[in-house]
């Protein structure tokens, strides 16, 4: 982080319930796809900024790579390619053309948690290996603790 890094002030009101202007809903199943490491967080971004410019009427959203590269702060074109080839691998996204040859999205509904998982079972069975070693880590750190804290008593 910079040395010099810009403190902002709240606007001190809750979020939830109180945001009416400029607001989408987000799909919570995009969690999951993050968190079997389907798809990064990058990929989250621009997911969203592809749902949000997404035009009922005429069936897709149509930004260009440079638009995509200022809306969400990423800063390399490979990085948002990478992102829309991350999102097309598992069915958030498909990639056209349009009648004039420009990029366009049509952006799809994610799989629930269900439909997900019995998809990639090997990536579930990852992601419990996962939970079982941050569960062990938990124990062990208040282990840890414990111990440290009988210390104190001893030496104080």
């Amino acid at each position: 982080m910079a040395a010099n890094t810009t403190k902002i002030k709240s606007t001190g009101i809750i979020c939830k319930g109180n945001v009416e202007k400029n607001f989408e809903l987000f799909p919570n199943a995009l969690f999951d796809y993050i968190q079997l490491d389907l798809i990064s967080h990058t990929d989250l971004v621009v997911y969203m900024k592809l749902y949000q410019y997404y035009n009922l009427d005429i069936g897709y959203a149509y930004p260009t790579v440079p638009q995509l590269m200022f809306l969400t702060g990423i800063g390399g074109k490979s990085t948002i390619n990478n992102c829309f080839k991350n999102l097309e691998r598992v069915g958030l996204i498909q990639r056209g053309k349009a009648l004039k040859g420009n990029n366009i999205y049509v952006v799809y509904k994610p799989l629930d948690k269900a439909e997900l998982y019995e998809a990639v079972p090997g990536k579930v069975e990852k992601l419990r290996e996962k939970e079982i070693d941050l569960v062990a880590m938990a124990e062990n750190d208040k282990e840890r603790f414990h111990q440290h804290m009988l210390d104190k008593q001893k030496m104080g």
